[in-house]
């Protein structure tokens, strides 16, 4: 899917409780330089975070989970990098569904909580980053912040882990230990993927 410059699209970080309006200003490959309407200030964004960016192309909504490169303030634009690229009619989106939510993280009974960003989700596992450097096979609680009113809590395994520049980039596989959490994290992906959908064609109107 290619985003044009001058596209409206979307985008999430995960320390905003909405959807933010914005213009893409340039676009070269894979990498973004989007505008928001409103004052970026808002969000609490640092070179590394994940960002999901909402787009449409031929009535097709496309979710994209994206990683922030470059932050200018004083212009309020954001230079992103798209990672991976799913449309909300994908019968695989669940699979990996692109998302940007605040989390912490404990091991086993202790009360030290580590921040953790979830990065995408699907019902059998998420890729998460931290500054922490946990141990690979690790077993992990999460309190995933939704913004929605909502907390996830669950657990996960450590199956894969990657340092990159910013951050500790881990794969997890979820262990259930509740049975109302399955259900629970799937209506709230369906809650996500209608809003992106309502969303973008609702900032489309606008322009």
């Amino acid at each position: 899917m290619e985003i044009k410059t001058g596209d409206i699209v979307s985008v999430r970080h995960f320390s905003g409780t909405k959807l933010f309006k914005s213009l893409v200003l340039e676009s070269q490959n894979e990498v973004l330089l989007v505008k928001p309407v409103e004052d970026i200030t808002l969000l609490n964004c640092s070179q590394g975070d994940p960002l999901v960016l909402g787009s449409e192309l031929e009535s097709e909504i496309y979710i994209s989970s994206c990683t922030i490169l470059a932050l200018n303030k004083e212009q309020n634009t954001i230079e992103i990098k798209i990672d991976n690229c799913e449309t909300t009619t994908n019968k695989r989106l669940f699979v990996r569904f692109p998302v940007s939510l605040y989390a912490e993280a404990r091991i086993g009974e202790s009360q030290k909580k580590h921040l953790a960003i979830v990065k995408n989700i699907s019902y059998s596992g998420m890729m998460v980053f931290s500054k922490t450097d946990f141990p690979l096979y690790q077993e992990l609680k999460f309190e995933i912040h939704t913004g929605a009113g909502v907390t996830i809590n669950l657990k996960a395994t450590i199956i894969r882990k990657v340092k990159d520049t910013y951050n500790y980039e881990y794969g997890l596989k979820i262990v259930y230990t509740d049975v109302h959490t399955p259900n629970l994290l799937k209506k709230y992906l369906i809650l996500l993927k209608k809003e992106q959908e309502e969303s973008i064609r609702k900032f489309k109107e606008q322009k």
